[in-house]
């Protein structure tokens, strides 16, 4: 933040001043920033440890059989409890999510905790990742004028990594943010005679020029070394993959938001604010941005807009960069899966529409639902109807209701994070200014 001003007064472009400073000046603290903020990623995204499994309908992401509510299918990796050895390699394994109760007891378990799950790494990452409050006794004349720039956080220092990992945590594409393990190429884990990983589990490096998966080899967990013209520490590459669940749901999320408002903002400047921003028509005025927003037209309540900021590949997806334009596509994908749509305009030229609305059924005005074909009715007597039922099935989808479209469940329980959003940002924008001094 120093040096932004520097180059400032002297006529520098910072954007290039900076990587020589930093390459000849703070190259060990950069590199080690730089793997803080890969461990701090790491603990949002790592898995739940035992066995795992594919859902029928779901062939990309390997689900926990801890606590699945059906009965889960065949196992086909066990995710190992904590760091496993490979060799010469480590491995970062799993972690129970959840706080556990004794269960030999009797009427005394639930006094006894017997394990505190990773819940509390995820939600804390969040804070950990920003929190950039200016702890220092204020005894210069700058300090007294404008202080702004000892609030660094490590969000400061890798901004667009922040800004990637946070938007598409928000999503429900596990896809985006998950870790992988090596596969054949059916999709079947490459695995041990005990049925645990064969290789390390890979984790997303968010921080570099784009997001890539990081398989520790060579005694290494470093894909690529900050400030070496994308020199890597020869990665294992392995040729076919599948994601395993992150466990990043809305329980995470909500502390995502939360924190990054409350403490993204010690440096009170404007950039990080404008890319989380939401306004909800009815409640806010048309913020009127033009060509840059995106909106998500919610079937069964609020219109959402936010502004946006352009888009990037990750991945091999085109994704919006904006966190809260990010929420409202991911929003918008959802939406055209569940619902009747017509296509809102194609402001940004790429030949698909930026956003959809609802159509409404002409009898009763409600928005009309699509048929799910992965979703089987229930008769009066409890028979399956694999091809739906009357006005619910491939030919007439009038009487369709949320329930009967994976998509539409998915959209209902989603929303939550717009909403969210939007409160927060509401929230945590009030200024509350307070004077430095004796003491401070």
């Amino acid at each position: 933040n120093i040096y932004k001003t520097f180059a400032l007064e002297v006529g520098y472009d910072f954007d290039t001043l900076w990587p020589s400073i930093s390459a000849s000046f703070f190259r060990e603290n950069i590199i080690a920033s730089s793997q803080v903020f890969d461990h701090f990623t790491r603990m949002v995204a790592r898995p739940e440890v035992g066995e795992h499994y594919y859902l029928d309908n779901d062939p990309d992401v390997l689900r926990s059989a801890n606590d699945a509510i059906a009965t889960p299918g065949v196992t086909q990796v066990v995710i190992p409890n904590g760091a496993t050895g490979y060799f010469g390699n480590i491995g970062l394994g799993g972690k129970l999510v959840e706080n556990r109760l004794s269960d030999y007891n009797g009427e005394y378990d639930s006094y006894i905790t017997v394990n505190a799950g990773q819940y509390y790494d995820k939600l804390y990452t969040a804070m950990l990742m920003t929190e950039s409050v200016d702890n220092f006794i204020s005894s210069s004349r700058t300090d007294f004028v404008d202080p702004r720039y000892r609030a660094v956080s490590l969000a400061d220092l890798f901004p667009e990594g922040y800004r990637r990992w946070l938007g598409n945590n928000l999503t429900g594409e596990d896809t985006m943010k998950g870790p992988r393990i090596e596969t054949d190429a059916a999709g079947n884990p490459l695995t041990d005679a005990d049925g645990y990983p064969a290789g390390p589990i890979g984790y997303i490096s968010w921080w570099t020029e784009t997001p890539e998966y990081c398989f520790p080899n060579g005694g290494s967990t470093v894909c690529t070394v900050y400030g070496t013209d994308g020199t890597t520490t020869n990665p294992l590459t392995p040729a076919n993959t599948r994601v395993v669940d992150p466990q990043v749901g809305w329980e995470q999320q909500k502390f995502l938001i939360a924190w990054t408002m409350l403490y993204i903002m010690e440096n009170q400047m404007r950039s990080w604010y404008d890319l989380l921003r939401l306004w909800e028509m009815g409640l806010d005025a048309d913020p009127e941005l033009g060509n840059n927003r995106i909106e998500f037209h919610n079937p069964t309540g609020q219109t959402y807009i936010a502004r946006t900021f352009g888009k990037e590949t990750i991945f091999g997806r085109e994704v919006q960069r904006g966190i809260a334009a990010r929420v409202l596509e991911y929003a918008n994908s959802l939406m055209v899966q569940a619902y009747d749509v017509t296509n809102g305009p194609d402001l940004d030229g790429n030949g698909s529409p930026d956003w959809y609305l609802p159509v409404l059924n002409p009898a009763n005005g409600m928005p009309l639902v699509k048929y799910d074909p992965t979703v089987a009715a229930i008769d009066e007597n409890g028979f399956v109807l694999p091809n739906g039922r009357p006005g619910c099935d491939a030919s007439d989808n009038s009487e369709c209701t949320c329930s009967v479209n994976r998509a539409c469940v998915a959209l209902s329980r989603y929303v939550s994070i717009p909403a969210f959003l939007r409160e927060a940002v509401s929230a945590y924008s009030l200024g509350d200014p307070e004077m430095r001094g004796i003491y401070d």
